[in-house]
C-alpha cells in the first residue's frame, strides 16, 4: 500500500542514472529489490520472548536476485526497480552497478527501501518471515508506461509478482504486440491475486504449488492438473515446483516432470534464494536457445548451489559451475 499521508500518494523521482539509452540488447528484469535481514537460530524459535540469533544483511528482492544470477551468468541485464531514498537504496543501487545497468532504477523521495526480515531454523529453512514492501505498490501501470523506452531495447522481460496487477497487464500486452518474451515469476500465495486473468502474450510462468493454489483458488495437490490449469489461461510454456518433488512443466507440446535434485540434510546453508536461482537458471536456458527440459535441470541444479551458500546468491555461480555439477546426476 501507499504511504498513508496524502502528499506521498503521488512518488517523486530522482533518476538514479542517465536516461540516455545505451545500445544493445538487455535482460531486463522488472520487480523488488531489497535488503534481506537474516536472523538465523541458535535454538528453536519460541514465540512471545527474546531469542538469541546471529544476524546477517544482504543484498535480496526477488527479480534483483533473479537479475544477480543472470548476470553472474553473463548476460547483460539491465535491472528496472524503485528504491527508496535512504541509505538502503543508495547502498543497493552501489552494489548492484557493479554487476549489472540501473538507468532504469528509479529512488523515490519519501518512500523507505524495501526490506525483507527472515528467522532461519538450525535447518536452513524459514521459521518466520516478514516484508516490508509498500513501496513496490509504485511499479504500476504508468511506471511500465515511463520505462517503454527501456522496455524497447530488450530481447526479454522478466517481472516478478511485486509489480501490481495493472504493470502486469501492461506489459503482457506490451509484449503481445512486439517481438518481446515476457517471463513472469512468483513471489508468495498473497502476492498471486495480482496475476491477471488472460495470460496470452506470456512466454512463461514460473511459480510453486502453493502460489499456484492461490491464483486458481484450489486445493488441488496434482501438479499435472495445476499444470493443465495454467495452460487454460494463455501461457505459451509454465513450470510448477513442489520442493523436494520436483517440478511438472509444459514446453507447449507436452506436460512432463522434472526431478529435485535434493541436497543431503547436513549440506543445507540457507534456503533463501533458491527458488529465484532456479528461475534465473531456467531463463537462462530458454534465452540461449535451450529446450525446457534442458533449462529445467540447469535450474535444478543452480538452485542446490544456492541451498548450500550462505547467500541469496551464490557468487561462485557460473555456468560452468552448473554444468560440472549436472554431470554427477546424469539421471536427474
Amino acid at each position: 500500500m501507499n504511504n498513508k499521508t496524502k502528499s506521498k500518494s503521488i512518488p517523486i523521482y530522482d533518476k538514479v542514472a542517465s536516461t540516455t539509452l545505451l545500445d544493445g540488447d538487455y535482460i531486463t528484469c522488472i520487480g523488488s529489490a531489497n535488503f534481506d535481514y537474516t536472523f538465523r537460530l541458535d535454538s528453536p524459535l519460541v514465540m512471545g520472548t527474546s531469542n538469541p540469533v546471529r544476524s546477517a544483511i544482504s543484498l535480496g528482492g526477488v527479480i534483483r536476485n533473479v537479475a544477480e544470477n543472470l548476470a553472474r551468468l553473463d548476460h547483460k541485464v539491465l535491472l528496472m526497480t524503485v528504491l527508496g531514498s535512504d541509505h538502503a537504496g543508495l547502498e543497493i543501487l552501489r552494489r548492484s552497478r557493479r554487476l549489472m545497468a540501473v538507468f532504469a532504477t528509479d529512488i523515490l523521495k519519501g518512500y523507505a527501501t524495501g526490506g525483507y526480515y527472515a528467522a532461519i531454523g538450525s535447518d536452513g529453512n524459514m521459521n518466520v518471515g516478514f516484508a516490508d514492501m509498500a513501496i513496490n505498490h509504485n511499479m504500476n501501470h504508468n511506471w511500465i508506461i515511463k520505462h517503454q523506452p527501456h522496455l524497447e531495447q530488450s530481447s526479454w522481460l522478466i517481472a516478478d509478482m511485486n509489480v501490481t496487477k495493472d504493470a502486469l497487464e501492461t506489459l503482457i500486452a506490451y509484449a503481445g504486440k512486439t517481438d518481446k518474451k515476457l517471463a513472469i515469476i512468483g513471489v508468495s500465495g498473497p502476492k498471486m491475486k495480482q496475476m491477471p486473468d488472460d495470460l496470452h502474450g506470456v512466454e512463461i510462468v514460473i511459480c510453486n504449488l502453493d502460489e499456484s493454489q492461490s491464483y486458481f483458488h484450489t486445493e488441488i495437490t496434482d501438479l499435472k492438473t495445476i499444470v493443465e490449469l495454467w495452460i487454460q489461461r494463455g501461457v505459451r510454456q509454465v513450470i510448477v515446483t513442489k520442493g523436494k518433488d520436483g517440478a511438472m512443466y509444459y514446453d507447449g507440446i507436452a506436460i512432463n516432470h522434472q526431478k529435485a535434485y535434493v541436497v543431503p540434510h547436513d549440506k543445507v546453508v540457507d534456503v533463501t534464494g533458491a527458488g529465484d536461482s532456479f528461475s534465473a537458471a531456467v531463463l537462462h536456458g530458454l534465452i540461449r536457445g535451450e529446450p525446457l527440459k534442458t533449462s529445467i535441470k540447469y535450474g535444478a541444479i543452480s538452485s542446490s548451489l544456492t541451498i548450500q551458500s550462505p547467500y541469496a546468491v551464490n557468487p561462485k555461480l557460473s555456468m560452468n559451475l552448473i554444468k560440472k555439477e549436472l554431470k554427477k546426476y546424469e539421471d536427474l
